[in-house]
């Protein structure tokens, strides 16, 4: 055990090596993500809101809950907050409640004073976060001597609890307990938890601009995952995605204007963002609405996951709510509103209006125009009038290099660059009538042979169902065939395959798709009823364009 003596010593020779921390910039702490996780404790919570508040010099960035992929005794390892900065990272664990170390074991008292043993102590559970965190970034960081010079920390929280015992096995400066938070505040905290591993021998130093943006390049998408809008389970599990650094600019714009256009193709993950954007607002406080023109699309995403709180209804909906009842508006498929009678809509129920309130518009003006809705330049140029931010996306998440391929060249749209990769070769059949389902035929049997879920297959076409090529199909495929709605996108019943009119799946996607062409629409049409039904798919894609009535000649 250390003495009394020893600890004022030890705390007298700490205060003489502080390299940094006179000589760096104070600057407020960025938090990523910008809201705290949903499942945080309530200890985490106030911690984030503490931290998101703080102005101190060395730390730039702090990051909130994740799960590194490797460790050395766990299947995964959570780290609650990672600092990163001039003066390296660092690794907090949090503990919030009363605790109590009684022979060697570890417990906590939490506000009822009900007692519960640890696992481990929070300081050796901090301490292989950290070495599970060097581990990881010695192998994906590009600079193998970054990870050489950086200077590695970690300290163990305990916002509510006096806890001062002294032990050979860590030093007083790795615990900030209740009292120095309170006496010192979280600055002090972190200069002498930062000087403590600085003086330690290793030839480590100070990041510099470079190197701290080098290692956000690589733990930002392990820190900044959002839901995506596709559910593994309707109601358990949650489908975690990393963003691009386009989309990673998106909601960073979003935060720091009050007005933002976001432009992108399709698969640019629009419809995400949107979604993410409400989520990070709610937080908060603010009274948020969601909206977009199709009925399905807004069905689909009020039914996902942890949006208690933001009102996502379809656009036709939105006149019926009183004036300034929103505090923040996203619109989704943007080009489907954008006219002057839905803009004075948008403006009334908005506090402030469109002129001085918080909004963001997510559109595809390019490519999807006249589909579904009305788009009108005038009322695109009354919404640049009020000075928007504009955000173009161009990262496309969703389609195979062979999908955007094939759009662009039929569509002479620009889907961005594609993150999905290769996949196989889009099959386009021009036939008459009898031959094009007969091809449906083939295709649907083809995937079936090789095992693909059925319910993974969307039959799209310009019309309905009974009007379609695929009405034509063998009785035993017919009577397999699901018209999209919402409970049935949620739950696909197995061995059922989807049919969907091309306008009531804009911004949804299926991992197979067959496509019907209608020849007979005017340009303009057909070509966005093509855009928009190629790109729904993410793995493989059939088009088909029937002519004809059967009779070859």
């Amino acid at each position: 055990m250390i003495q009394e003596g020893d600890f004022a010593e030890l705390l007298e020779h700490t205060f003489d090596h502080f390299p940094h921390s006179s000589q760096s910039r104070q600057v407020t702490v960025r938090m990523i993500p910008d809201s705290v996780h949903p499942g945080a404790s309530r200890a985490e919570q106030e911690i984030f809101s503490q931290l998101a508040a703080l102005e101190v010099a060395g730390w730039e960035y702090a990051m909130h809950s994740t799960n590194l992929p490797e460790h050395d005794r766990k299947r995964v390892c959570e780290i609650d907050f990672l600092l990163l900065g001039e003066r390296g990272l660092l690794v907090l664990e949090v503990k919030g409640g009363e605790i109590l170390l009684r022979k060697g074991v570890w417990h906590t008292r939490d506000l009822k004073g009900n007692r519960h043993r640890l696992k481990e102590s929070p300081l050796d559970q901090a301490q292989t976060s950290m070495f599970a965190l060097e581990k990881v970034l010695r192998r994906t960081t590009a600079d193998p001597d970054l990870v050489d010079r950086t200077v590695f920390g970690y300290g163990a929280v305990f916002p509510d609890s006096e806890f001062d015992a002294v032990s050979v096995e860590w030093a007083p400066e790795m615990v900030i307990n209740e009292v120095r938070l309170a006496s010192e505040g979280w600055a002090d905290c972190l200069d002498r938890l930062g000087a403590f591993w600085e003086n330690k021998l290793g030839g480590r130093g100070p990041l510099s601009p470079d190197d701290i943006e080098r290692y956000l390049n690589v733990l930002r998408p392990d820190f900044d995952r959002v839901l995506s809008l596709r559910r593994l389970d309707d109601l358990v599990e949650k489908e975690l995605v990393a963003l691009t650094k386009s989309q990673y600019k998106a909601l960073d714009q979003h935060r720091r204007n009050p007005r933002v256009v976001f432009e992108g193709g399709a698969g640019t993950g629009k419809t995400m963002l949107a979604v993410e954007m409400c989520r990070r607002a709610r937080v908060s406080g603010e009274r948020v609405l969601l909206t977009c023109r199709s009925h399905v699309l807004a069905a689909f995403i009020r039914s996902q996951q942890d949006l208690d709180g933001i009102t996502a209804v379809p656009f036709d909906q939105v006149s019926a709510f009183d004036a300034d009842t929103f505090d923040v508006v996203v619109v989704d498929e943007g080009q489907d509103v954008v006219n002057g009678h839905d803009l004075d809509v948008l403006d009334t129920v908005l506090v402030g209006g469109l002129a001085d309130g918080r909004w963001a518009f997510f559109l595809d003006s390019n490519n999807q125009r006249g589909l579904v809705g009305r788009y009108e330049d005038d009322a695109k140029a009354r919404l640049d009038s009020h000075r928007p931010t504009n955000v173009d996306l161009m990262d496309n998440c969703r389609n195979t290099i062979e999908i955007v391929r094939a759009t662009q060249e039929r569509t002479g749209a620009d889907l961005g660059v594609t993150e999905a990769g290769h996949g196989r070769e889009v099959v386009v059949v021009e036939e008459v009538r009898e031959k094009a389902v007969a091809a449906v035929l083939a295709a649907l049997t083809e995937l079936e042979e090789h095992d693909v879920p059925s319910e993974q297959v969307v039959l799209l076409s310009p019309h309905q169902l009974n009007a379609s090529i695929f009405v034509e199909l063998p009785a035993e495929w017919l009577e397999r065939i699901d018209v999209l709605d919402l409970m049935r996108m949620r739950r696909p019943g197995r061995g059922r395959v989807g049919f969907a009119r091309v306008a009531d799946f804009k911004g949804l996607e299926s991992r197979y798709v067959l496509l019907e062409v209608d020849d007979t629409a005017d340009e303009k049409a057909a070509r966005a009823q093509l855009y928009v039904g190629m790109t729904r798919a993410k793995a493989a894609l059939w088009v088909f364009k029937p002519g004809g009535t059967g009779v070859d000649g």
